[in-house]
């Protein structure tokens, strides 16, 4: 009879101890919880924070016209182009022409885009407008299959290029990637060459799909094409001017990206090496 009563006196003293453990551990993973929860607040105010610091107005980089294209040639990224050194993303342009889209309603052309009748006799070569989002999968995948198609183009004089970044997909992306991206985009087309822009370009888009780069990260490809970017990302320099970009393309018909455009006609067949050399043996016959 003793020992029955010391046998279940240790089984209670073990079943004690295991509780008393197990409460211990409750109690360190709802600390570690809590913990999570307040770091994951923190970061939503930072961000949020850090979006609602950028001043609604700032200058336009040497790099870009007044619309946000970043305009490259045979001879390399037009520099000082823009008929205004600062834009305000209070004041956006108006949209002058419209086209027929593809569901047969009537969009307005972005700013800065010729219609075709006014592309046909400018005498310029045949000009490619890009708009799009480094953080977009669609917009990556076509860098992908057709980016070292048009800087040969661009190369030997056939195009000129102009590129647009957005920010629509911000929206879903907690460090405000597609913003981020594009201010060093511009602080990098300020300093290298043509050439060098678009293989920097071309990395970047190559990491698309992974939760989006940091600004490290960034300012690391940057500097292997001979860009040095970090007081402007320190700064945000040109992320007043990223937004306003943005809000006016997209008050003035751009809805999604990639969204593409060649001497004023909108790209929307599936073939677009067949689409661009016909746009280019048309301008060359005009």
């Amino acid at each position: 009879m003793a020992n029955a009563r010391e046998e279940a006196r240790q089984l209670a003293a073990q079943q004690a101890k295991k509780a008393a453990k197990s409460s211990t551990r409750w109690i360190q993973l709802t600390v570690l919880a809590v913990v999570g929860l307040i770091v994951g607040i923190v970061a939503v105010v930072v961000i949020n924070g850090n979006r609602n610091q950028i001043p609604e107005a700032g200058p336009v980089p040497a790099s870009a016209n007044q619309y946000g294209g970043i305009v490259i040639t045979a001879d390399g990224i037009q520099k000082n182009s823009s008929s205004e050194a600062s834009r305000d993303s209070k004041t956006l342009a108006e949209p002058t022409a419209s086209y027929s889209a593809a569901n047969g309603q009537e969009a307005a052309y972005p700013p800065g885009v010729q219609t075709p009748e006014e592309a046909k006799t400018n005498g310029q070569p045949v000009r490619l407008t890009i708009f799009q989002d480094f953080e977009c999968i669609h917009c990556a995948n076509f860098e992908s299959q057709y980016g070292d198609q048009i800087a040969e183009l661009v190369k030997s004089g056939q195009i000129t290029l102009e590129l647009r970044n957005l920010t629509y997909l911000d929206a879903s992306s907690p460090t405000l990637y597609s913003s981020r991206a594009n201010n060093v985009a511009y602080s990098v087309a300020n300093q290298v060459s043509g050439e060098d822009y678009l293989a920097y370009q071309k990395e970047v888009f190559s990491h698309q799909g992974t939760g989006g780069l940091s600004n490290e990260e960034l300012a690391e490809i940057a500097q292997k094409y001979g860009a040095d970017v970090k007081e402007d990302i320190k700064n945000n320099t040109w992320r007043p001017f990223v937004r306003t970009v943005t809000l006016e393309s997209s008050k003035n018909g751009i809805s999604g990206t990639p969204t593409i455009f060649a001497d004023g006609e909108l790209y929307n067949t599936t073939d677009f090496s067949a689409w661009i050399n016909a746009k280019i043996e048309a301008k060359k016959n005009a």
